[in-house]
């Protein structure tokens, strides 16, 4: 590698297949890798067990300063831990997702996540950890420097179908139509939101991953890494 670190933020759409290059990506260079929609999924959840409003922004902030987020990459992938605790599956059961958008909404919520993740990026980097973050806002809020910005975007029915089987796979039952549906209006609310809405920033790659293996995008990303020197070509 031509530099000590690499900081790698990919942005997109549900389903656009953000996680799967995220985790490939981190194995290939050996990176950190920060899956931050968990973090507001943990929020969601902690605030569904209070029993607060959830549309309180002040309510949900009071929560968020008082429980203990923790992500770990682990060879079954990242594993989600609340207050200590595994909630992995859970925070992607219906009740949850439905939230998500709601907290994920709020300006200062955002803010805080955001110091949370630039810390995250900051200390692994300091200790000379490359860092692979995906979300909605890390190229435009969180990684706004980060060495190479990726936006991810796939067909609307190839998403549908990727999200459906993400579901499946956690012992969650659910159908084509609601899960095309729940999409829709998340790529609404995601890019609607006045608090760091989707889009893409201008010096993002785009890449289209409707046709493409999980091998095809990231030797996309790989092939962009060397064209900036980031890694040693060859």
């Amino acid at each position: 590698m031509n530099k000590k670190t690499i900081s790698i933020a990919i942005d997109g759409p549900v389903g656009a297949g953000k996680g799967t290059l995220a985790i490939a990506l981190a194995k290939k260079l050996n990176a950190l890798y920060v899956y931050t929609g968990a973090m507001y999924r943990e929020l969601a959840l902690a605030c569904l067990r209070e029993k607060i409003d959830i549309n309180n922004e002040e309510e949900v902030l009071k929560i968020l300063n008082k429980i203990y987020i923790e992500l770990k990459n682990t060879d079954y992938g990242v594993r989600a831990f609340l207050d200590g605790k595994e909630v992995s599956d859970e925070i992607f059961k219906p009740h949850v997702s439905k939230m998500v958008p709601i907290v994920a909404a709020f300006p200062k919520v955002r803010r805080e996540m955001v110091l949370r993740q630039q810390k995250t990026a900051k200390d692994a980097m300091r200790k000379g950890k490359n860092v692979v973050m995906e979300g909605r806002d890390i190229a435009t809020d969180v990684l706004h420097d980060a060495d190479i910005k990726i936006y991810l975007t796939a067909d609307t029915g190839v998403r549908t179908q990727r999200r459906l089987k993400q579901l499946e796979e956690r012992g969650i039952k659910t159908s084509f139509n609601e899960v095309l549906k729940d999409i829709e209006e998340r790529d609404r609310q995601d890019k609607e939101r006045s608090a760091s809405p989707l889009r893409i920033v201008e010096d993002a790659v785009v890449i289209d991953t409707t046709n493409d293996t999980v091998g095809q995008t990231v030797d996309k990303v790989i092939e962009k890494l060397k064209e900036k020197n980031l890694i040693l070509k060859g």
